[in-house]
């Protein structure tokens, strides 16, 4: 319904812009939102309505719409857009690299997470380059500046294995957010990383999946009906992924997250250590899923981890002060 829709409101909307001077109204000023807020809740409705539709009349059609949907999101346009030191191109994608630090320190990969970019997770990277590490950033293909089809999370952390260890071998790779199970992916697909750091991150991709359900209100019974689809398609329970990894790589695993993150809350580094209880733990106070990322404790934290100073089995907390 939302995809036979759209053009119609597209058009309609290009029409009242169009028409505005006419009608004694004020345009929109050049380069301002495309998409109201109007536009923008009837949208959301509009996505609802059909996914609840669809799912009531046949839940496995509803589960491969909300796959589609969650695989297609990608991140808009940074405000500030930063220059690109590398494009990678493969058979799927050209994957778009941004380096800083010392070409001869420590290597570290940094993956951003679902539905942004590699400029969320760039002050972290350059506190990490201050701090000695040859830091490689690359824009997830589909999101940014790579440009690719829509992806599953198995294909992109494939590619990444695939063509971020030309920068490598690297000391320590690093995933925000949902980064954290692309970075597991990578890993179990021959990634060369001596040591994974998740920042607020789920335990895993049936986790990221259940959330985005419930962000966009989708009924109780999709739940199942997705991870049903998952499994059809890419023959893998999605809630696998991750915990596999994580478990393997017991005390070369550092997990750091928010207390006050409510994108992805405290409980999922808790399920992380449950599955790794040898793995290192840092929960940080006074910051959120993004603030995290310029907190001066996380950065001594994976310095330390790096130089294999384990941060303790044992939930340690690191104020701003």
């Amino acid at each position: 319904m939302f995809e036979l829709a759209y053009p119609a409101l597209c058009l309609m909307g290009g029409v009242r812009r169009m028409c505005a001077p006419w009608l004694g109204r004020p345009a929109p000023a050049f380069g301002g939102d495309p998409q109201p807020a109007r536009f923008r809740h009837l949208r959301s409705r509009l996505r609802r309505l059909d996914i609840q539709l669809m799912t009531t009349i046949l839940p496995f059609a509803g589960g491969m719409l909300a796959l589609r949907r969650f695989e297609r999101d990608r991140a808009s346009a940074p405000a500030v857009a930063l220059p690109i030191d590398h494009h990678v191109r493969t058979a799927k994608a050209t994957l778009a690299v941004r380096l800083c630090g010392n070409p001869n320190g420590r290597r570290a990969l940094l993956l951003h997470g679902w539905g942004t970019d590699g400029t969320m997770v760039w002050p972290l990277a350059r506190l990490l380059a201050d701090a000695g590490f040859r830091v490689v950033v690359p824009d997830l293909p589909g999101d940014g500046a790579s440009q690719s089809a829509a992806l599953s999370f198995h294909e992109k952390g494939r590619l990444i294995a695939a063509h971020c260890s030309a920068f490598g071998p690297f000391d320590c790779v690093i995933g925000h957010s949902a980064g954290g199970l692309i970075a597991a992916i990578a890993l179990d697909a021959g990634l060369k990383a001596d040591k994974l750091i998740t920042v607020c991150a789920p335990q895993s991709l049936g986790s990221l999946l259940h959330s985005y359900l419930v962000q966009t209100a989708a009924p109780r019974r999709l739940m199942d009906a997705i991870l049903g689809v998952y499994r059809f398609v890419y023959r893998v329970d999605p809630r696998h992924i991750g915990p596999r990894t994580f478990a393997r790589m017991g005390n070369h695993l550092l997990v750091v997250h928010a207390t006050a993150d409510w994108q992805v809350i405290a409980e999922e580094a808790h399920a992380i250590l449950a599955i790794a209880p040898g793995a290192g733990v840092l929960f940080l106070d006074d910051c959120n899923h993004r603030t995290v990322l310029g907190h001066p404790a996380l950065t001594r934290a994976i310095v330390g981890f790096a130089d294999n100073r384990h941060a303790g089995a044992e939930a340690n907390h690191a104020n701003a002060a």
